[in-house]
């Protein structure tokens, strides 16, 4: 009994170290999970705290060089947080602005300004903090963000662009140093360039190419009543800004394209003519009325012969090539013909003073010798034909129309010795053979046709300019 006592004393006298053993183990273990753990988090916060500092230092930098850019400054010291292996460095050649105007008559594009902006960054190897175009950005892996907004102003129907460049020294370490790099240059409003406000015409576009596009689009997008539009690949970002149109019709002919009347024959051009004026074409709008009349039965049909005499939307699908009677409708009429628009006689009667009648022609409109469009009455203000750009306008021999016609993506022929009253609105006008009778007529002044649309906000006054600055290591 006492030999098995002594050997259950053993059995425990072993155990008690092999406990001390694992316990220290497992200490061990743990402070060694917890130093590496808390040193990651520390790292994470030092990096953290420095990437706020930068994002601090570079808003103060953008402060700093708007004073100086902007002229109330001639030259300015800025001091720059640094830690680690973070760098701040000027990129001459990152990134471009281009602010264009396009004509919505012809699509050409006329270029206001093209420059290159520049940019100084923070890097640190995971994370960039760039000032650019009077901006500051942050760029990730994932994208990009804006710190603080760019010289980018857009405010009651007016955008105000006095964009700063920037350029100098590679490296910089510790303070930089910023001042003016040249003078100023205005783009918008120039007299020498017959560039005024109010503006008049098309589509404003700025367009920015930049690593931080998509923070550049979400500012836009925030900020302006435009539409932006992405390019992921280039790594570019659009906004298009829209000008009002004056929609009022004082010519017996206008044309969208410059140089766009030609004579032939023993006549002068009709009087007044204007050329090259920004008209828009419709063409979305022709299209869409006819999907949704060939889609809904809100439309009525409408065919060769038929008498109108009440307030709709009409329909014809495929050419129409006869007469038609609009008698007393008691408010507007509207008639989309899916196809070449051929009447040989069109009665117009009745119509009151603030209504009228609108043809929608997704092909040609032809009126041939003889025919007659709105003669009985007469009066231009109760007519108007839209075309559509796929389609030509085409009178020949002792054709009259009365009206307005609208058509300013298609060619027009006057042939033999056509008659027109009102005015017209084309590409081009061809006016061929013995002569024509084109006589304005002041009724279709005021037509409107709705070029504005109810639910856009549009540009008026456009101010842009460059002032660039070159930043040096202090």
């Amino acid at each position: 009994m006492i030999l098995d006592e002594g050997r259950g004393g053993d059995g425990r006298a072993q155990s008690e170290p092999l406990g001390v053993l694992l316990v220290l183990s497992m200490v061990l273990a743990g402070t060694a999970l917890l130093v590496t753990v808390g040193g990651s988090a520390v790292l994470d916060t030092r990096q953290s705290m420095d990437v706020e500092r930068a994002e601090k230092g570079l808003t103060q930098f953008d402060s700093q060089t708007a004073l100086v850019a902007l002229g109330n400054s001639r030259q300015t010291r800025v001091p720059l947080s640094r830690a680690g292996g973070a760098s701040y460095r000027v990129h001459d050649d990152a990134g471009r602005m281009n602010v264009s105007v396009t004509n919505e008559s012809t699509g050409d594009t006329t270029t206001i300004m093209d420059v290159t902006l520049g940019a100084v960054t923070y890097d640190d190897g995971e994370r960039t903090i760039a000032y650019q175009g009077g901006g500051v950005w942050r760029g990730e892996p994932n994208g990009s963000r804006m710190i603080s907004p760019p010289e980018f102003h857009y405010r009651d129907a007016t955008l105000t662009l006095p964009l700063v460049t920037v350029s100098g020294d590679p490296s910089l370490d510790g303070q930089a140093v910023v001042r003016t790099d040249g003078s100023s240059t205005r783009y918008f409003p120039d007299r020498a360039a017959d560039r005024t406000n109010p503006l008049k015409e098309g589509r404003i576009n700025v367009t920015v190419n930049s690593r931080y596009y998509r923070a550049w689009g979400s500012y836009f997008d925030e900020r302006t009543d435009g539409e932006v539009h992405y390019n992921h690949t280039g790594d570019a970002v659009r906004v298009e800004l829209i000008v009002p149109i004056n929609e009022t019709y004082e010519n017996a002919v206008a044309t969208t394209s410059e140089a766009g009347v030609t004579v032939n024959g023993n006549h002068d051009p009709p009087e007044p003519y204007e050329e090259g004026m920004n008209y828009p074409t419709i063409d979305s709008r022709i299209e869409d009325a006819i999907a949704d009349c060939e889609t809904d039965d809100d439309c009525a049909n409408v065919t060769e012969g038929d008498a109108v005499t009440n307030t709709s939307t009409f329909y014809h699908d495929g050419d129409f090539v006869g007469d038609l009677t609009i008698e007393d409708p008691g408010g507007n009429v509207t008639i989309l013909v899916n196809g070449t628009y051929e009447p040989t006689n069109v009665t117009v009667r009745g119509v009151e003073d603030n209504d009228s009648v609108s043809v929608y022609v997704r092909s040609d409109f032809v009126v041939d010798g003889g025919e007659e469009v709105n003669v009985v009455e007469g009066d231009a203000g109760d007519v108007e034909t839209v075309v559509h750009s796929d389609g030509d306008v085409d009178f020949n021999g002792e054709a009259e129309y009365v009206g307005l016609i609208y058509a300013p993506g298609s060619n027009c022929d006057l042939n033999g010795n056509a008659n027109l009253t009102g005015g017209a609105v084309c590409q081009t006008m061809d006016i061929n053979g013995n002569p024509n009778e084109l006589s304005y007529d002041e009724a279709i002044e005021d037509t409107s046709l709705g070029l504005n649309g109810d639910d856009v906000i549009y540009l008026t006054y456009l101010h842009v300019s460059e002032n660039p600055v070159e930043v040096t290591d202090g």
